[in-house]
């Protein structure tokens, strides 16, 4: 099915509200609040990725099914839920968005963005600024919110007023546990918009190869292992 204009610009908006938000709250709770606390910190940011990205669930997600993220764009492609044209659409307007996003929030706190890098993300202390590490945490924590993408999605067995909180404390808790290891991006465009701030880009393509090897694996474990439609039927005697 062909989405169009409406869901195109629906993504670029989509994407732009989690860049934003989730960018900007990684600069309000370390720079500008000045938390002392690193684990309320991580809490708040963890919740204002989850608390907007479930708000687009619901808000874009009958127009464009709300992927912004370009891994869920390239599963669905990969897995011929989208046609491939629609697939580059997606994944422009989450681009334009990401770097919207991005700009916008060098123009608010120029100053205090700085402190952050723009909320950008990175391989952390933790894991020895490790790239490849980073590679292997984004792509677990994309594998799962994949799979509550494909089951909202794609099943139709999680109610429709349930999506949104399924998908979005799904990325709440992937930001808990991997926002102290790699910042928790968990998708592509999400590392872009700092980067494009920031001007750093040194390790942004962990953030595009981890996600999308991680959402591909989601995307293909689902269809083709847990999906009823593969689940092999007993053959009559």
């Amino acid at each position: 099915m062909k989405m169009g204009r409406r869901a195109y610009t629906a993504e670029l908006i989509g994407t732009f509200a989690l860049v934003f938000f989730g960018s900007v709250s990684v600069t309000v709770f370390t720079a500008l609040l000045g938390f002392s606390s690193p684990s309320t910190s991580i809490m708040a940011i963890a919740f204002a990725h989850g608390f907007i990205l479930m708000i687009m669930v619901y808000a874009i997600g009958y127009i464009s099914g709300c992927h912004i993220n370009p891994a869920i764009t390239i599963t669905a492609v990969a897995l011929r839920k989208m046609d491939l044209d629609d697939g580059v659409g997606y994944l422009a307007a989450q681009v334009v968005g990401a770097a919207l996003a991005g700009l916008a929030h060098q123009f608010l706190l120029p100053d205090y963005g700085k402190m952050t890098n723009f909320g950008s993300v990175a391989p952390g202390i933790f894991i020895k600024y490790s790239a490849p590490v980073a590679v292997v945490v984004e792509l677990i924590i994309t594998f799962f919110l994949m799979l509550s993408v494909y089951a909202a999605a794609y099943t139709g067995k999680v109610p429709a007023g349930a999506s949104g909180v399924l998908i979005g404390m799904t990325l709440t808790a992937d930001i808990l546990i991997a926002g102290p290891l790699t910042g928790g991006a968990a998708n592509p465009a999400r590392a872009l918009g700092p980067a494009i701030a920031s001007g750093v880009y040194g390790t942004l393509w962990v953030y595009w190869v981890g996600p999308i090897i991680g959402a591909l694996i989601a995307g293909f474990v689902y269809q083709y292992l847990l999906s009823e439609e593969h689940v092999a039927k007993p053959r009559k005697s």
